[in-house]
């Protein structure tokens, strides 16, 4: 879970949850030294955590489609991600914001399992 030592949640409101990074993580001094960003990665699994909160039970992302980065995120940026579900175990992840406005950063679909624990 990344959630408290990578991210923290500030606030969740109708439009999404808005999250702010830990700009101190050891992961930003390796991707990348010399101009810091969130890894892809990082996102897509932020994303499944806060659909588990939105859907009250633990999922698990088991696939990822048409997956478009339209800008890189630095550790200094809150944004906004948002999770609606299309379909039967589908959801829709919008990322947005910016230093100046909002705007989409990251788009996706993605299919997921529920998971008992």
């Amino acid at each position: 879970m990344l959630q408290g030592s990578f991210y923290d949640i500030l606030q969740s409101n109708p439009d999404g949850y808005v999250i702010r990074f830990k700009p101190a993580h050891p992961i930003f001094s390796g991707h990348f030294p010399e101009y810091p960003v969130v890894p892809g990665a990082c996102i897509v699994q932020i994303a499944e955590e806060l659909a588990s909160l939105i859907y009250n039970h633990p999922i698990r992302f088991t696939a990822i489609h048409d997956l478009k980065f339209r800008q890189p995120i630095t550790p200094d940026q809150e944004i906004t991600i948002s999770i609606s579900k299309t379909a039967e175990s589908i959801c829709k992840v919008l990322c947005t914001g910016s230093k100046n406005e909002q705007q989409l950063i990251i788009s996706f679909s993605a299919q997921y399992d529920s998971l008992t624990l």
